[in-house]
This record gives structure tokens, sequence and C-alpha cells, in this order.
């Protein structure tokens, strides 16, 4: 009786493992077909992004912006007269602007324990 019981347990045993086994198999199974599923949906969109790559080239080439121009009735040239307009850079204004201490923190100012904060200018 002692060696059914031992054998029982070991045939539970056995089959939890195996269902362990094959239930992590299929997972397996699982992912590697949402990766391919994946990886053809990829092809799809890089093929789509192909073509509309080369539409866009082929909308911008001169020949077929000459012949949309012509549909249109457009006139349009280069200009014939340039002009050319220099603008100066206005010198930079500094002033220095005196900031003080007021009321109860004018005493902590004397006293070195607060200090006023300096910007400094990218010239420097």
């Amino acid at each position: 009786m002692r060696l059914s019981k031992r054998t029982f347990f070991f045939l539970i045993l056995a089959t939890l493992m195996l269902l362990f086994y094959v239930h992590f198999q299929t997972g397996v199974f699982r992912v590697s077909y949402s990766i391919e599923k994946q990886e053809r949906e990829i092809a799809k969109l890089n093929e789509a992004y192909k073509i509309a790559k080369f539409r866009v080239a082929r909308l911008r080439s001169p020949r077929v912006l000459s012949e949309r121009m012509k549909k249109f009735s457009l006139d349009l040239t280069s200009p014939k007269d340039q002009e050319f307009i220099r603008v100066l850079k206005p010198k930079a204004v500094t002033t220095r602007v005196e900031a003080g201490w007021h009321g109860p923190f004018q005493t902590l100012a004397w006293l070195n324990l607060i200090k006023e904060a300096q910007a400094k200018s990218s010239k420097d």
C-alpha cells in the first residue's frame, strides 16, 4: 500500500509538471505568432511609407510644378529689380539698477547675512 501511495504522488506531480510545460509552450507559440503579425504590419507600413515618399518627391519635381503652374495659369517669374536693405543692430544699452534692502532686511544686509545677487552680462 505504501508503494502505491508514493507512485500515485509521483504520477500527480509528473502530470502537473507536464501541464505547466504545455501551458508555457502554448504561451511561447502565442507570442511568436503575435511577433510575426507585427513584423508583417511593419513591412506593410514601411512599404506604404516608401510609396508616399516617392509620391511627394514626384509632386515636388520641377516638371510637375511647371505643369501645375500652366494649368492654373500662374505667371511666376523671378524679380527683375533687387533692392538690398541693410538692417543695423541697435547697440545694447546697459543701465545699472541700484536696489537696496528696505525694512528689517537692511540690518541683515549690513551684517553680511544677506547678500545681493548680481547678474552678469554675456560680455563679461
